[in-house]
């Protein structure tokens, strides 16, 4: 959706200036993260919509979004970079993830942030497959695939802005 969209950019426009990123990685890491799902226009609307848990099948066919999405993105020669973290943003720190298989920093740096801004915007809001993990519980989840599914530098990152962020609003 649009908000998840917005929402994902703005977390991870967030790591990224914390992690002081150079422009030209900043403007790709927003592309990045406005074209994460892109690839799920090609998944049925059934699927995507489905109430409550997907069959083993229908997951498989969900998962091929990565790969759908750096297809369209690389359609454009410009974006070499941009396919390439559209298609790993759900490669996991431990090389478990999809759809390659990628381990700790085999896996573009772009693609790192966005999967734990996207992983945290989708716990913390209510989807059509579960209801929304509070704030606290979303940030015990992070720091437990910390190491695990995320890059355990960013996840130490975007923790102390979501620390300094609550200490704020109180």
């Amino acid at each position: 959706t649009e908000e998840h969209t917005e929402r994902v950019v703005n977390n991870s426009l967030i790591i990224g200036e914390r992690l002081s990123l150079p422009m030209s990685i900043m403007d790709e890491l927003t592309i990045v993260a406005k074209l994460h799902d892109i690839g799920k226009i090609g998944i049925s609307e059934e699927i995507l919509l489905k109430q409550g848990n997907l069959s083993e099948e229908e997951f498989e066919i969900v998962k091929t979004h990565t790969e759908k999405g750096y297809r369209i993105v690389k359609a454009s020669n410009q974006l070499d970079n941009v396919a390439k973290g559209v298609l790993t943003h759900h490669e996991r720190w431990d090389g478990k993830g999809y759809p390659l298989k990628l381990k700790g920093e085999s896996i573009p740096l772009i693609a790192r942030i966005v999967s734990i801004a996207d992983a945290y915007d989708s716990m913390t809001n209510n989807t059509v497959y579960r209801r929304a993990l509070s704030k606290e519980d979303a940030i015990a989840e992070l720091n437990r695939c910390s190491g695990k599914q995320f890059d355990p530098h960013i996840v130490k990152v975007f923790m102390e802005y979501l620390n300094e962020s609550s200490q704020e609003i109180s």
